[in-house]
């Protein structure tokens, strides 16, 4: 299973949003210089991660965004499924599979991304802030 960038680099934002002292406003500059990542892309990600209601977004001058929940609730299942547009391993209608009315493999498949996800739904934001110290030294 591969994750989309979009997905990827909505980790990194929710990862870096987290480090930070509570309260603290970052701007769509500074996590674009930070993971090196194109400003445009962090601007539509932030967009999103607000939308979905992951980042507190504030507009204009004086604005910037930060995290709306605590790390222990933002479940990394739930946040991957909201951030993919598919989560299908692969496309059997694109173009259309001859044996598909009859393949097993679209079950294993199946099997497979349900797995997935499971692991997914075990961790949270917290999980993957648990070594703080090191990861701010870092960024």
């Amino acid at each position: 299973m591969k994750l989309t960038k979009h997905t990827d680099y909505a980790l990194r934002i929710l990862i870096y949003a987290a480090l930070q002292p509570e309260g603290r406003l970052l701007s769509i500059q500074e996590v674009a210089d930070t993971y090196d990542i194109s400003r445009n892309h962090v601007m539509k990600i932030v967009q999103k991660l607000g939308h979905e209601g992951y980042l507190t977004t504030i507009r204009g001058k004086g604005g910037g965004f930060t995290l709306a929940k605590p790390p222990e609730v933002i479940n990394l299942g739930v946040l991957v499924g909201c951030m993919e547009t598919t989560m299908k391993v692969v496309e059997c209608d694109q173009p259309m599979c001859r044996i598909s009315p009859a393949c097993a493999l679209k079950g294993v498949f199946a099997d497979a991304v349900s797995a997935f996800t499971g692991v997914l739904n075990r961790y949270t934001l917290a999980d993957l802030i648990g070594n703080r110290k090191e990861l701010i030294k870092l960024v």
